[in-house]
């Protein structure tokens, strides 16, 4: 009856998605790459070799390569590779790329002794973390840091109370949340060094469908809306870190032997670390994927370093843009191009600097109306679409950077932005509603020289207000502008910025 319930549910939001507006900013393009024919093909990991061949694993089993238009089976077999890293830099024991994949029970490596293209050795790295017969039991991946060391996620247990079979997997299931752990180290990330050995790395994760890194070597995930998630985000991986979900503590060395029950929500909020950047459940992201930098020099367009994500359920790609304060990492969130064809997990850029999108819709639903599939998103290499570049934090408000100059009459006027602010509730059940919302008057709007940034001057009670209430909680700034561009032709390609707030700027 759930089940049927919610099929249903996912037909008629599927339905109604298909008016939702299409968002593409001038000079991008989207082309859909043709997959295997014949073949389901939905993608659970991308990596390219430095000869630029592509390698996918789908979740149905199988890896592939693309050397120009050919698809080549290069692997097959495995159990829902959600994960997939090909290594030339660590390359010491063959002259052909060595490539790993993240299968729910493992971390292996697949060899291609003879050098055909097919894999004909599969050699288990790390089977060191725990797996039952639950589906919700995913493992995800892959990266790799500067010393060979691999890392990933690992998902927690479903056990929704009443679920047929629920009883087996009702293990450390806290508060009456919807997910547990039944098997070790679910709701970890973990690192595997080159030998092999396996270290619990960081603690709290619900749903953790993407891990990446940035140039600095710094880790980030991103996890899904859910009990103890109160909205998507991304998460900053630091060892020892608790991010949120309790049920994972069962495996750690200082909450062995507690009845994880018996310690407070409040409890849990003290020393849990909320996410670098919240993402809006419903308004931008609902199941965020993997994030990738650019890195392509420019070849992407005007936003250099920032980070890349898409959204399984809403089919689409937004962007975010990191920044440090008081060493402490938060940022904000725009959306850039929706929708797609399908669910978008995992994302890479080649080495010409298109991004690829891996995609899929099976078990999870998604918006676009394809069960899998795989597009690359292409910059035209001289158009600038008028666009929020970023938005940043400043001592009495925020800073908005444009790609393109500004109308000073529009953009000095406080009536161009709309500036609005709520926080989410920690809590164990399914998600939260946004709480303490308000509207935050705009001061002042202060133009630079150049014209391409805004300093928004906010109504000093609500910074006050804020700095007082600052702690575990964050707050989330929407802002929205009707500012117009000094080229009269341009038009803003997306009007909404979701800043995380978690300091001011001194």
């Amino acid at each position: 009856m759930m089940r049927a319930a919610f099929a249903a549910l996912l037909v008629a939001y599927n339905l109604a998605a298909q008016d939702a507006p299409k968002i593409l900013p001038p000079g991008y393009r989207v082309e859909t790459i043709a997959t295997p024919k014949g073949v389901a093909f939905g993608v659970g990991g991308m990596d390219f070799a430095a000869d630029g061949t592509l390698y996918v694993c789908t979740r149905e089993g199988d890896v592939w390569t693309r050397r120009g238009d050919e698809w080549r089976r290069f692997a097959s077999g495995l159990h829902e590779p959600l994960g997939i890293l090909v290594d030339s830099d660590h390359n010491v024991d063959s002259d052909h790329n060595r490539v790993f994949v993240v299968q729910r029970p493992e971390l292996t490596e697949l060899i291609d002794r003879d050098g055909n293209g097919v894999a004909d050795e599969y050699r288990t790295v790390s089977a060191a973390w725990g797996l039952t017969d639950n589906y919700h039991e995913y493992a995800f991946g892959l990266i790799r840091d500067d010393e060979g060391n691999f890392y990933g996620t690992l998902n927690t247990t479903l056990s929704w109370k009443g679920w047929a079979g629920s009883d087996k997997w009702d293990l450390a299931r806290v508060h009456d949340g919807k997910m547990g752990r039944a098997a070790k180290y679910r709701g970890w990330s973990w690192r595997v060094t080159p030998a092999g050995e396996f270290e619990p790395w960081s603690a709290g994760m619900r749903s953790p469908c993407g891990i990446g890194r940035n140039k600095l070597g710094e880790i980030f995930y991103t996890d899904n809306q859910g009990d103890w998630v109160a909205t998507s985000g991304l998460h900053h991986v630091v060892k020892g870190r608790f991010h949120g979900h309790p049920s994972s503590l069962m495996d750690h060395p200082d909450w062995r032997g507690v009845d994880l029950n018996s310690v407070s929500i409040e409890k849990y909020g003290e020393v849990q670390t909320p996410p670098a950047v919240y993402f809006p459940h419903g308004d931008l992201a609902s199941s965020p994927g993997e994030p990738v930098w650019d890195e392509t020099a420019g070849k992407f367009g005007p936003f250099v370093g920032q980070v890349f994500l898409g959204d399984q359920t809403r089919s689409n790609l937004f962007r975010v843009q990191l920044e440090q304060v008081d060493g402490v990492y938060q940022g904000c969130a725009i959306n850039f191009i929706d929708h797609l064809q399908c669910g978008v997990v995992r994302c890479r850029f080649a080495p010409d600097g298109s991004l690829w999108c891996g995609q899929t819709g099976r078990g999870w639903g998604s918006r676009g109306p394809a069960p899998f599939g795989l597009q690359r998103i292409v910059w035209d290499g001289a158009t600038t679409p008028f666009a929020i570049e970023a938005v940043s934090v400043a001592r009495a408000g925020f800073v908005l950077r444009f790609t393109l100059p500004v109308d000073a009459e529009s953009a000095t006027a406080t009536a161009s932005y709309e500036v609005r602010r709520w926080r989410y509730r920690y809590q164990p059940e399914y998600g939260s509603k946004k709480f303490d919302a308000s509207s935050v008057k705009v001061e002042a709007a202060t133009l630079s020289s150049d014209a391409t940034s805004v300093e928004l001057t906010l109504d000093a009670q609500s910074i006050e207000s804020a700095e007082r209430e600052a702690g575990a909680l964050p707050w989330v700034y929407s802002i929205t502008t009707t500012v117009k561009s000094g080229a009269p032709a341009a038009t803003l390609t997306t009007a909404t910025a979701y800043y995380t707030l978690h300091r001011w700027r001194k």
